[in-house]
């Protein structure tokens, strides 16, 4: 006799909403755990920083640095709890970095404090191959890279092939580089973001002030790659970007040539049809996009059971 109970389709669904929100309810306690450690930490030096020795003040954080270390390699725990791990240990190399410098006044740039810290945990951020980790050593990096990039009629075009670069490399790298784990497609969509808003920007100021035009191939070279990766990966979040940055560019050109000949007012209408036309564009989009998502799953189930069938 078969004892076992087969649950129905809206059990399994219930099941698995419940499942997700536990994990959820884990993952959220365990980063902001995390986050007001470090905080805590931050703070305990910032209140009594005029009362401990600089040797106190640098221990202090060489042995947090190394008794996180510790605990990473030798404390068994789950994967996410491992790379939260990992990424603390990456803060406090942060908050070490940052007490060095007010104990012995180096008066570095900023700029040197962020690159330092982005190089000196780079292998653990490779290690922990951990895409939000990923995304805080970008922000290090960039921080310590751009103030780097010279001030010339060719900025804009270096920013966005620095931006490129970033891209690229998370593109193939995975590819070559068993240990590091293809991108989530939010992370891509953030770093596409990016770059697109930096090509927006770029076209509205040679629109707007109408210089630094070498600038606009790098700017359209980047949008119609950021159009063809929203269309191709079925982004709804870059397809309403492409609309953001066309609008934004549409403002720009009414603001140049047209503003003083129809004024303000038109300026306003035109915007709120743009806005409206766009926001129903993006709304069609994203059903027709779900539809056919939905449609491709309804042949893979059907495709599955007639395997199963003898």
């Amino acid at each position: 006799m078969d004892d076992s109970i087969t649950l129905s389709g809206s059990d399994q669904a219930k099941t698995a909403d419940a499942k997700a929100w536990i994990r959820f309810v884990q993952v959220l306690t365990l980063t902001l755990g995390s986050g007001l450690m470090l905080a805590g930490i931050i703070f305990f030096f910032a209140y009594n920083w005029e009362q401990m020795h600089r040797f106190v003040k640098m221990g202090i954080a060489v042995a947090l640095i190394l008794a996180v270390f510790a605990v990473a390699i030798k404390v068994k725990m789950s994967d996410f709890t491992h790379k939260i791990t990992l990424s603390v240990l990456c803060g406090l190399v942060g908050v070490f970095w940052a007490i060095f410098g007010q104990v012995y006044q180096t008066k570095a740039d900023s700029y040197v404090f962020f690159l330092t810290w982005a190089l000196c945990i780079l292998a653990w951020v490779f290690f922990a191959d951990f895409y939000p980790l990923w995304a805080v050593f970008i922000v290090l990096a960039s921080m310590g890279v751009i103030p780097l990039i010279p001030s010339c009629d060719w900025h804009s075009t270096l920013l966005m092939l620095y931006g490129a670069a970033w891209i690229l490399f998370f593109v193939f790298a995975p590819k070559y580089l068993p240990r590091l784990s293809a991108p989530p497609s939010w992370f891509t969509s953030a770093l596409f973001t990016v770059e697109f808003g930096v090509a927006v920007f770029t076209v509205c100021y040679v629109t707007v002030k109408g210089s630094e035009a070498q600038n606009l191939l790098m700017a359209f070279a980047v949008a119609a790659a950021t159009i063809w990766y929203a269309l191709k990966q079925k982004d709804i979040w870059l397809y309403s970007m492409l609309f953001i940055g066309a609008l934004s560019v549409l403002e720009c050109v009414y603001f140049r040539c047209l503003l003083p000949t129809f004024g303000l007012f038109y300026q306003i209408m035109m915007s709120a049809a743009a806005l409206g036309g766009a926001s129903f564009a993006i709304v069609r989009q994203n059903e027709k996009w779900k539809q056919e998502e939905s449609g491709t799953s309804t042949n893979q189930s059907v495709m599955d059971n007639g395997k199963q069938q003898p």
